[in-house]
């Protein structure tokens, strides 16, 4: 028995993790977004600036990109379970903080901590599964993973508009908190350590430490971290341009927005799921970026021609949106399996690398983005296609890193 089928024969079925799977890597994504419908009631409540009010989501998802930086590292000099509990910890501390206080200055501290302290569920998970599983396996439980990351940022504000009808925005940090504590809880019950010690990062989280600034010196990391920002660009940029576009421009209304939002999470999981089950294990990871930079690009050409014309039917708006959003979850997968081709005791750091990169280039998107949301699609069109031109340039230039699935 291989040490890789002993890892996973330790472990429940992939099918049965999923579910835990998907609790941790969503507890970013919750953090971040699900408080996006609550803004007009923070701002009005706390009498301050929209553009303040605006910094709520700003700070949360540059503690995210930050966060990344510790989480990685340290997992991969620990362990995998005991950085879990720690963040935990944080982020509960952080979400009492922010849905108790009154003052401004604190409730943005909160928020980056909070931000920085839901990391370590989704770097973790992403080194998990790379510690249990290889070759089609692996990029189909990435393929999964990748759906429900995308999904998550386009389905929260839905949902989130939804509960404004029974919670304010303290509520919504509060309630956060418990999916993480939750999420946490069954994780360390049911996941056994999948890192044991002679396959760690020796030395400890320094070196560790050491070890993920220098993976920033290797071209391939460089190249796939462009590639991954650009797609996260893509659907932040989405996330940015959608509550107002949907609301202001089209008066469409809660319920409407929520269904607009279901349809292109269907859209993208369905993309998801072919690209981890059939493009990548059978064309190629390369491949299956060239592909999603196309189809992402023919979404952006058909938003622009679209915002050329004047104001578009709402549909037909949807529908080049959507296509853009298909074409950027093909790619997701096929980016993260081939970051995760090095040693086991690198994947925290990679994948640390890959999301602080990805979420600090949202996070400086997301206002400029939202800010031409209710005057031209334009600029998101044009972003977009730069986004896909660069995700192409990286699968064309990159070698091949597996004569197999690259």
């Amino acid at each position: 028995m291989t040490a890789a089928v002993a890892r996973e024969a330790a472990v429940p079925r992939s099918m049965l993790l999923l579910p835990v799977f998907a609790m941790l890597v969503g507890f970013g994504p919750l953090t971040i977004d699900l408080v996006l419908p609550f803004l007009p009631m923070l701002q009005a409540d706390l009498g301050i600036p929209v553009a303040t009010a605006q910094l709520v989501i700003t700070g949360a998802t540059f503690g995210f990109a930050a966060g990344q930086l510790v989480a990685g590292p340290l997992s991969d000099a620990v362990g995998r379970r005991w950085p879990l509990g720690v963040s935990a910890v944080l982020h509960i501390a952080a979400s009492l903080i922010a849905a108790t206080t009154a003052d401004t200055a604190v409730l943005l501290t909160a928020r980056v901590v909070q931000g920085a302290a839901c990391t370590a569920a989704g770097v973790v998970v992403v080194a998990i599964v790379r510690d249990l599983y290889g070759g089609k396996r692996l990029i189909t439980m990435l393929a999964n993973l990748a759906v429900i990351v995308s999904v998550f940022p386009i389905l929260v504000p839905s949902v989130g508009a939804q509960l404004t009808k029974v919670i304010d925005w303290r509520g919504s940090f509060l309630a956060v908190a418990v999916w993480g504590t939750v999420a946490t809880a069954v994780a360390l019950i049911v996941l056994p350590e999948t890192l044991p010690p002679e396959r760690r990062h020796q030395g400890g989280l320094l070196p560790s430490l050491r070890n993920s600034v220098g993976l920033l010196r290797r071209p391939r990391i460089l190249a796939l971290s462009a590639a991954s920002a650009a797609g996260w660009a893509v659907a932040f940029s989405y996330l940015a341009t959608a509550p107002f576009l949907y609301t202001n421009v089209y008066d469409v209304n809660a319920d409407g927005y929520g269904l607009l939002f279901l349809a292109t999470s269907l859209v993208t999981i369905a993309s998801g799921q072919v690209a981890g089950r059939l493009i990548v294990p059978r064309f190629g990871a390369r491949r299956a970026m060239v592909l999603s930079s196309v189809i992402t690009a023919l979404g952006a050409v058909g938003i622009v021609l679209l915002a050329l014309g004047g104001t578009p039917p709402l549909l037909v708006v949807v529908a080049a949106l959507t296509v853009a959003l298909a074409g950027r979850s093909i790619g997701a997968p096929a980016v993260q399996y081939l970051s995760l081709q090095g040693p086991a005791g690198e994947a925290g750091s990679v994948t640390a690398i890959l999301g602080t990169v990805s979420f600090t280039v949202a996070g400086l998107v997301m206002p400029v983005m939202g800010a031409y949301a209710e005057v031209s699609l334009i600029p998101l069109g044009l972003f977009v296609l730069l986004a896909a031109a660069v995700e192409a340039a990286v699968a064309l230039l990159l070698r091949p890193a597996s004569r197999r699935f690259s």
